[in-house]
């Protein structure tokens, strides 16, 4: 009997049984890190460049009224999208849609940051949130509506974006900030950013 001297006393059957299992183990990495990129959302992974880009901006801004970024993941927002919150409290003349000076300037550089970013983004939604309505009090859909409207008019007038780039949307009390109701944080406008691909 003639023995190979490459591999003396190897039994195919586990030479194959060791490949396959390396394969097997090669193949749950390789699904494992689809569904990695999955659970953190690929719009989001594809969409993070220009995410920071605008936050890094943001932060280097000199705003009156610096906004609050929301993490991904708590609202019910389109892939690739970036959700800054204002406050009411500074930004609005006591219960009206009237903006403060100090709250016309923030937005005005904020508009501003963006518009210098436009490269990266679409569209720019624009929501106004009124505090959440007591039981038998109606909703208060206008002040939400002018608070929207108000901010933008501020990003079209004096922030220089253009407007076919804004939407407005008036949300009343339906969604409490961090889903506490009556808590002061619920006064706000909150300013969505849709880094989703222009359509040609």
């Amino acid at each position: 009997m003639i023995r190979s001297r490459l591999q003396p006393d190897t039994n195919p059957y586990i030479a194959f049984s060791d490949l396959m299992l390396n394969l097997v183990f090669v193949l749950i990495f390789f699904v494992g890190g689809i569904l990695a990129v999955g659970q953190a959302g690929w719009e989001q992974v594809r969409y993070r460049k220009a995410q920071d880009a605008v936050a890094q901006a943001v932060r280097k801004a000199r705003l009156p009224a610096r906004p609050l970024l929301l993490l991904p993941g708590q609202r019910n927002d389109p892939p690739g999208a970036q959700r800054w919150v204002f406050s009411s409290q500074r930004m609005f003349v006591g219960d009206t849609a009237v903006l403060t000076p100090e709250g016309q300037s923030a937005l005005v550089a904020f508009a501003r940051v963006l518009r210098a970013q436009g490269k990266h983004w679409k569209r720019v939604r624009i929501e106004g949130h009124t505090q959440t309505s007591r039981p038998n009090t109606p909703e208060r859909w206008g002040l939400s509506a002018g608070r929207a409207s108000a901010v933008a008019e501020a990003f079209y007038l004096k922030g220089g974006v253009s407007p076919n780039r804004l939407a407005v949307a008036a949300r009343g009390g339906q969604t409490p900030y961090d889903g506490r109701k009556f808590d002061v944080r619920n006064e706000r406008v909150e300013i969505l950013v849709e880094y989703a691909q222009k359509t040609n």
